[in-house]
């Protein structure tokens, strides 16, 4: 094989192919970074997904207050504001080993923690979600025209009853100067 392999590079030939074997090298070179940077870019999209959904959270509340406001004040440019106290909770599953040793006077306890991944269809490892905690509601301002106290006391237990929330969250005035 040995002989074969220098009689080919002392052949004519031999150029051709070395180059030609360079540039299938480099192809491939080239190739690797640009699937690398592919899946890089994908991982970025998605954490930045995950980090835009506790805001897409508070608009669709915010969206969903409006309509019940709307609904019992009849007031369609109401304004409503929520504010979330945390943001999105992942819980992720995991695998706990205990080693439980005791010597003669003192026990030693030894907890090792690993998370289960998933490898997903780009062949990125990722820890696998058991639960997600969405944000919970620090407050909601609701401005609107109020014709009543009993309005005002309608959409407060409304949004109590819909983001079970306290009262004490919730505050609702009147438009002024209409």
């Amino acid at each position: 094989m040995k002989q074969k392999l220098t009689e080919l590079l002392k052949a004519q030939k031999s150029g051709k192919i070395l180059f030609i074997a360079g540039i299938v090298g480099i192809a491939l070179i080239y190739l690797s970074t640009v699937f690398s940077e592919k899946g890089q870019e994908e991982t970025e999209a998605k954490n930045e997904q995950e980090s835009f959904l506790a805001s897409e959270y508070r608009e669709e509340l915010e969206t969903q207050v409006k309509e019940i406001v709307t609904a019992i004040s009849g007031d369609t440019s109401a304004v409503v504001t929520v504010t979330l106290d945390t943001e999105v909770t992942y819980v992720y599953a995991d695998e706990k080993k205990q080693n439980n040793e005791s010597a003669t006077d003192t026990a030693i306890e030894e907890t090792e923690q690993t998370y289960i991944t998933v490898t997903d269809s780009n062949g990125t490892e990722r820890p696998l979600i058991v639960t997600t905690y969405m944000p919970k509601v620090r407050g909601v301002a609701i401005v609107c025209n109020l014709t009543s106290a009993q309005i005002k006391e309608d959409i407060q237990g409304a949004v109590m009853a819909a983001l079970d929330i306290t009262s004490r969250k919730i505050f609702i005035s009147d438009k002024k100067g209409e």
